[in-house]
């Protein structure tokens, strides 16, 4: 059995989807989704900023977010920067991504939120050599200055195990790892239990996913090609005691989707 490991959702699937999305920061009454994760027994969320009309870059919201945070027992794990999957780190977006994203982390320290998630995946995968440079240097300058608050940056990549690890040795930074997702490393055609213990201590969050091979989309969690028993067995065999966050395919009732997915995953630590 791996040892306690807080349970986390992305934020947003608490929430009616919006235009047909499966993820997205949820426009309208936002709040809410904390109350009711922490009813459902979810330790805490992972926020999503997707645009820069979010609360988490404007002094009300902060505010906002503080008081929720005093009343609620649910935390905030991390902020994920989906925004960065849109403008990515490098190419013509690479200087004003940097800046926001230094702004995320402004906002991190002052709400005392330990982790800022990166996307390098999609729209935002690193395919060439020149953007490959972009990247180093723009995530150099990020670590280095979210180094100053103590607040780890996480990449989730759609590159090879070798080439993340060529990655974040070329950034040379201690607050670079990874955030690992079991989903998008199946749908890569990877071994994925084999890439948990490859990366081992560079795996700071866990992202639950399941999707089928050969780029599949995403499944509800133990229909697709996941294998999460080999998976969580390769996770207590390298002692991982970070936070795991579910990111599964969205259910006909949210709520539901939920509650099956967090059962899910608490019977998968407890046999393995």
């Amino acid at each position: 059995m791996l040892k306690k490991n807080e349970i986390g959702i992305v934020q947003g699937r608490l929430s009616k989807k919006i235009r047909n999305l499966i993820q997205a920061f949820p426009r309208d009454n936002w709040e809410k989704e904390f109350f009711v994760a922490e009813r459902l027994g979810f330790d805490g969320i992972e926020f999503i900023f997707d645009n820069l009309n979010n609360p988490i870059l404007t002094k009300k919201g902060k505010e906002k977010i503080r008081s929720i945070l005093n009343i609620s027992k649910t935390k905030i794990f991390s902020v994920n920067c989906d925004y960065s999957m849109f403008n990515p780190l490098f190419g013509k977006t690479v200087v004003k991504s940097t800046a926001v994203i230094k702004e995320v982390i402004n906002s991190c320290a002052e709400l005392n939120i330990p982790k800022v998630g990166l996307s390098f995946e999609d729209n935002s995968s690193i395919l060439d050599l020149k953007s490959s440079r972009e990247a180093i240097q723009a995530l150099r300058s990020i670590t280095n200055y979210a180094k100053r608050f103590g607040i780890m940056i996480t990449l989730e990549t759609s590159l090879s195990v070798i080439n993340i690890k060529k990655l974040i040795n070329e950034v040379g930074s201690k607050n670079l790892k990874i955030n690992f997702d079991t989903g998008n490393s199946c749908s890569l055609g990877e071994d994925t239990p084999k890439a948990i213990l490859e990366l081992n201590s560079l795996i700071y969050s866990i992202h639950v996913k399941d999707r089928t091979k050969l780029f599949g989309t995403t499944v509800p969690l133990g229909t697709g090609d996941v294998d999460f028993n080999s998976c969580f067995r390769s996770l207590k065999e390298i002692n991982f005691e970070g936070v795991i966050v579910i990111q599964g395919a969205r259910g006909k009732n949210d709520i539901d989707t939920a509650k099956k997915y967090l059962k899910f995953v608490k019977k998968l630590l407890k046999e393995n």
